[in-house]
């Protein structure tokens, strides 16, 4: 499903997976649940502390081993506390 917002420049995809995210200022990787894909970012829930402006990797693997996983580096833009945990949201700097 993707969601659209006259804010945004790239649609959004509801993509609910597990994927690692590895804190580039410690090595720390831990494991969160994504929430939505863009071009330009995405957001997951964890239960895990994590700053703003933090800088992080994020490995989304593929169900098909014919495709290969995407990694991308990022900074983390804002974060909310919700009943499902806090919900980070991610602006892509680049491949990893």
């Amino acid at each position: 499903m993707l969601l659209d917002d006259e804010r945004r420049n790239f649609k959004r995809m509801i993509a609910e997976t597990q994927i690692d995210v590895t804190r580039l200022s410690s090595g720390e990787t831990f494991t969160a649940k994504l929430v939505n894909l863009s071009a330009s970012g995405c957001a997951f829930l964890s239960d895990l502390a994590i700053e703003a402006d933090e800088a992080l990797d994020i490995l989304i693997r593929s169900p098909s081993e014919r495709l290969d996983p995407l990694r991308r580096s990022g900074q983390v833009a804002r974060f909310t506390q919700t009943d499902e945990g806090r919900l980070v949201a991610v602006h892509f700097t680049g491949s990893a």
